[in-house]
Parts: C-alpha cells; sequence; structure tokens
C-alpha cells in the first residue's frame, strides 16, 4: 500500500515510492535524499500538521506538513527489506 509520507508515525520505515511535488520542490528533495527506491525512517513528529523528521541517508531531515505529503512511500514490516517483500513464496 502506498501512503503520503505525512501519514506514518515515529518509528516506521518506508520506501519512497514517488514524488508529487513540482520540478523544483522536486529537485530540492532529492537533493536531501528523498528520491525513489531510498529507504528512510519518521524519527519525529509535532503535532497533527506540523513538522517531522525523517532519517535519510544517515542525517535527520525536517519537512514541512505539505511537502511531506507529496511524497508517497510504501511502509515497510520491521525486519523487512523491500527485495524480501516483493519476492514470491
Amino acid at each position: 500500500m502506498v501512503i503520503p509520507l505525512s501519514n506514518i508515525e515515529p518509528g516506521t520505515r518506508a520506501e519512497i515510492v514517488w514524488i508529487a511535488s513540482g520540478p523544483p520542490m522536486a529537485a530540492r528533495l532529492d537533493d536531501l535524499g528523498f528520491s525513489p527506491a531510498e529507504i528512510i525512517s519518521c524519527v519525529l513528529k509535532k503535532g497533527r500538521r506540523g513538522m517531522s523528521a525523517y532519517l535519510v541517508r544517515g542525517a535527520v531531515i525536517a519537512l514541512r506538513y505539505h511537502n511531506a505529503k507529496e511524497i508517497f512511500v510504501r511502509p515497510l514490516e520491521e525486519g523487512n527489506s523491500p527485495a524480501a517483500e516483493s519476492s514470491g513464496p
């Protein structure tokens, strides 16, 4: 299931699937490490529509709610890698 990054809770790991921001913001997010196939973790959420912080490529980056809702992710189950989740029986 793919959901907006703004919907994940602290402690949740996710794989970025798609960035819905316009080109200038998408380029800025990519510079910060928010790019498709990147694995990130939510480390802090401040209020329902406040700032959130995410662990990306070893750095903690804060995003505003309206930026986080334009990043679509696939939450990962604890201990599973994206390859393990997509492989069949």
